[in-house]
């Protein structure tokens, strides 16, 4: 049986946050189910976010190496940062603190020991960490010792040597898009079957062409016929005998994309950088005379919603760098938070209903989430509509107007899922409805959306109370036309 397990620790507590690892993650897991596929969609976990905390880390570890069978194969992906503190190198995850490393960090001996340990035959570990920032990754010598593995059938491949840069750019990791690339077939032989080493081989050529000083290092005690990760359909051979299928064309969209909304434009970003806390760097790259005009326009002292992922924030535009070649243009955009949505939220209110019961602000969040998803302008009896309408389209910590029916709306504008995607995330975090975006997904079957799913955390007011966790997972209705 084939599983895997994806970490893109792209968020943390203590340190910068790295903006291309969930999509990373996102793209690995769309391609190992994508048909045909040797894996099956339970058997593929992914953790990102706040909740790829060191003890959930952990736990998910030890049971999916601990948990296998020796007919196993085992697929292991990890980007994030990682360090190394007094020689010791350490995988860092979302709570993860250099002034409480073992409490907070995870040793790279951990991992791996459990890949050694492991009953599974064979194990596939690919490792994109860094401690160095968003744009230039590094993996030490002492981290790739760290790392070696024993026993049969076990691989590791890193993104480069030691004291090397590995590079991210277009929304991925340059390492892990030849990767993604591979599996999608260009690494494949003339059968469409990709195994280890010809992606390895296909991936190092790759960043080589491209790059001339990243080399990706392997580790592998595999014995016999070379692993295989991936059939791809060959296309142009099986033209001949394709099936007309009768069900609909399923997809489902986990992510914005490269999109990012500034204001009320929407833009595809080359590379995103939080320089700092509430500092952000965005490169556009050939935005066109409309964008670049639209961004320009927004330097100065306004204030902007602005989102990204599954992040939302109100910003101004410091600066906008234009850089103009025969080639290309190169846009790049400066923005500062204003730090109103940080951590500056006001208690919201409850409301009674005068039989002893009351509505709680949670509650009426809920309402409002439903009312901006769907439409849904219901109400719970017993209480003053009037007011909870109010509480519902005025919240007290809105930085931006609630939008009824969002879902519709946008569709019938004709934006794509992921833009539609973007402008949610920005409505739930920027209306003070949601604090955080666990998971914002869309079910779409013959380019509709038929499905929701959202797992969010209410805005945390008071330090030693766990903030409220909303989740929602929900057909859509759609109007007749």
């Amino acid at each position: 049986m084939y599983k895997a397990l994806i970490i893109a620790v792209d968020q943390y507590e203590k340190v910068s946050h790295l903006p291309n690892t969930v999509n990373d993650a996102m793209e690995i897991k769309r391609l190992l189910l994508e048909s045909p596929s040797l894996f099956e969609e339970q058997d593929v976990q992914i953790f990102h976010g706040s909740i790829s905390r060191k003890a959930i880390l952990q736990a998910a570890l030890s049971s999916f190496f601990q948990g296998a069978s020796n007919s196993d194969v085992l697929f292991l992906f990890w980007a994030g940062h990682g360090a190394i503190i007094e020689g010791e190198g350490y995988f860092v995850p979302y709570d993860g603190d250099v002034q409480s490393v073992g409490n907070s960090m995870i040793p790279m001996h951990t991992v791996k020991d459990l890949i050694d340990q492991t009953s599974a035959n064979t194990v596939l570990s690919f490792f994109d960490t860094c401690h160095s920032g968003a744009v230039t990754r590094m993996i030490q010598d002492e981290m790739a010792r760290g790392l070696e593995v024993e026993g049969s059938g076990k691989v590791l491949i890193a993104a480069c040597t030691e004291s090397q840069g590995a590079w991210d750019r277009s929304g991925h990791g340059a390492f892990t898009d030849y990767l993604i690339r591979g599996l999608e077939g260009e690494a494949s032989d003339r059968n469409g079957d990709v195994d280890v080493y010809n992606l390895y081989s296909y991936i190092s050529k790759k960043l080589n062409e491209e790059f001339g000083n990243q080399d990706p290092v392997i580790k592998s005690t595999l014995n016999g016929k070379p692993l295989l990760l991936k059939r791809v359909v060959n296309r142009g051979a099986e033209i001949g005998n394709i099936e007309v299928s009768e069900g609909p064309k399923k997809e489902l969209i986990e992510g914005s994309g490269s999109n990012f909304l500034l204001g009320n434009t929407i833009v595809e970003y080359d590379e995103y950088q939080e320089v700092a806390v509430g500092e952000y760097r965005i490169t556009v790259l050939n935005p066109g005379n409309r964008i670049e005009k639209a961004i320009k326009d927004m330097r100065g002292y306004n204030k902007y919603p602005f989102a990204i992922r599954d992040e939302a924030d109100v910003v101004k535009v410091e600066n906008v760098d234009i850089k103009s070649s025969k080639e290309n243009t190169v846009l790049t955009i400066n923005l500062k938070s204003t730090g109103e949505n940080r951590n500056n939220f006001m208690s919201e209110m409850s409301v009674g209903s005068g039989l002893g019961q009351s509505l709680s602000a949670d509650q009426i969040a809920i309402l409002r989430i439903r009312r901006i998803l769907f439409g849904d302008d219901s109400t719970p009896n017993g209480y003053n509509a009037t007011l909870i309408e109010s509480m519902i389209l005025n919240p007290v910590n809105s930085k931006i107007n609630v939008i009824p029916n969002l879902l519709e709306k946008l569709t019938n504008e004709g934006h794509n899922k992921q833009e539609i995607r973007i402008m949610i995330v920005a409505s739930l975090i920027l209306t003070g409805t949601l604090e955080r975006i666990e998971t914002l997904s869309f079910t779409v079957e013959d380019d509709v959306i038929t499905k929701i799913k959202l797992i969010g955390y209410r805005p945390k007011y008071y330090s030693n109370v766990d903030p409220v966790k909303v989740e929602i997972e929900e057909f859509i209705k759609h109007s007749d036309v």
